[in-house]
């Protein structure tokens, strides 16, 4: 017999049958119901816009803030701005963290890994936030994007809880060592090697 997955496709208890594109951006953003979107890589390889994966840490705690992507163009307003711009894949425009928000992330350093087809932008956040979704309880940006736990049920499935309060922020006295960040740009990297693949086959 084969190893049985742990995950399953979930479903709202209260709306059975609804898929993620179904779902409003607060169930998504909130809610406890996981639905991983599987298809997002091949998503952006369909946008045809030259891009890699990059993972945005805070360079004094070491929490990892962000995982985005950036084109050419991004990746030199970065360097030019020194602060963190990315490459929006489903506006398919330059994105500059911060600019509307006002989470700016201060650039401190640039690392690129082994294969050249992933970065890590090590950034100094210019305030608390850097997640475009705000913290229901004080209506400020989240810390960092990754504020649920995955977990598995009773059941065997998977599901969404949200982490207490400071740790789902990752405060500032909590640190992230680098070889956690690391295992981040090694995922990266696995994508875009997906991506160029998929681009690819398209061509």
């Amino acid at each position: 017999m084969g190893n049985k997955s742990a995950y399953r496709p979930r479903q709202s208890a209260g709306e059975p049958g609804k898929t993620m594109d179904a779902m409003t951006h607060t169930q998504l953003e909130e809610g406890t119901v996981l639905a991983l979107d599987f298809s997002k890589l091949d998503k952006v390889a369909s946008k045809k816009c030259d891009v890699v994966p990059v993972v945005v840490q805070d360079s004094r705690t070491g929490a990892v803030l962000i995982a985005a992507y950036v084109n050419e163009r991004a990746l030199a307003e970065t360097m030019k701005q020194r602060v963190c711009c990315l490459w929006s894949t489903s506006r398919n425009e330059l994105w500059v963290k911060g600019a509307t928000s006002g989470d700016t992330l201060d650039l401190d350093d640039v690392r690129i890994n082994c294969e050249q087809n992933s970065l890590l932008f090590l950034c100094t956040p210019r305030r608390k936030g850097a997640c475009h979704t705000k913290d229901p309880a004080t209506g400020i940006s989240r810390v960092a994007c990754y504020y649920r736990r995955v977990s598995v049920n009773a059941d065997g499935g998977l599901a969404l809880s949200h982490l207490p309060q400071g740790e789902g922020g990752m405060v500032p006295t909590q640190t992230v060592s680098l070889r956690t960040a690391g295992l981040f740009v090694v995922a990266a990297a696995a994508a875009a090697a997906f991506i160029t693949a998929a681009a690819l086959r398209r061509r």
